[in-house]
């Protein structure tokens, strides 16, 4: 059963979700300050004793959450100068993730998210390209589409695993994107990617409006937190306006 829910105080800018332990629902919501972009690299989250008012909780609690977020990388601790957004935070948040948003935005077009249905159903022969989930697990099916102004540029089909995000069922997608939402919550320690190419369906074709078996790029990702399978997500890309660019510099790694 979900706990209530805390109210906002009159200053405060982060919510509580009421589920769990406060360090773990302080922990959730600056990641997803973090995430969403609200507090990009390089910011000053609210001091401890601003936290502390917030949450009506100990400095313990607000430590261990900022601990945590600070062992994975994501704020940087410095002395007289608070506690930062690391500035490192938004390419190691996105490794493996493909930002669509910021792609179809520095297009110079309008981004907007449309989840077309999503049902309900346990793992099993529908499941098969997420064999990691045992058979019978509680599954959300996730259709849909990612629009720039108002025309489909990629098409999504996601699993979530609801033993891992037993929420998923009541999040508002289109207010938050499923990347978004489960990486407030869930940390992302493994994830396994790769890219195929395909043909469009006669559906696909027409919802992307290319024309029927034209090349799709198609992006597969499965991610974990620790041994706990999360999500299965597939990414439609249409083949003759897409390229997927990755760059190795070993210079980087030298001392």
């Amino acid at each position: 059963m979900l706990n209530k829910r805390p109210k906002k105080k009159p200053d405060q800018t982060v919510a509580l979700d009421g589920n769990g332990p406060i360090y773990k629902q302080i922990e959730r919501a600056v990641r997803g300050e973090i995430m969403s972009g609200r507090w990009p690299p390089g910011h000053r989250i609210p001091p401890e004793h601003t936290l502390l008012k917030w949450f009506s909780t100990t400095r313990a609690t607000v430590n261990k959450a900022l601990s945590k977020l600070t062992e994975a990388g994501l704020l940087e601790r410095r002395r007289k100068q608070g506690t930062l957004v690391a500035q490192t935070t938004d390419s190691h948040a996105v490794i493996g993730f493909l930002d669509i948003r910021k792609e179809i935005e520095a297009k110079g077009k309008e981004y907007s998210y449309q989840v077309l249905r999503t049902t309900r159903l346990v793992a099993g022969p529908k499941t098969a390209a997420w064999p990691e989930v045992p058979p019978g697990t509680p599954i959300l099916h996730v259709q849909a589409v990612h629009r720039g102004f108002g025309k489909a540029e990629v098409l999504e089909e996601r699993f979530i695993n609801l033993d891992a995000a037993p929420d998923a069922v009541h999040a508002d997608f289109e207010a938050e994107t499923p990347n978004i939402w489960l990486l407030a919550r869930l940390p992302c320690t493994r994830l396994r990617h790769s890219i195929t190419a395909e043909t469009a369906t006669p559906e696909q074709a027409r919802q992307l409006q290319i024309p029927p078996h034209a090349p799709l790029l198609v992006s597969r990702r499965r991610t974990w937190a620790d041994a706990l399978p999360v999500t299965w997500v597939k990414l439609l890309y249409p083949g003759d306006r897409n390229e997927f660019v990755g760059e190795f510099n070993p210079l980087d790694s030298l001392p």
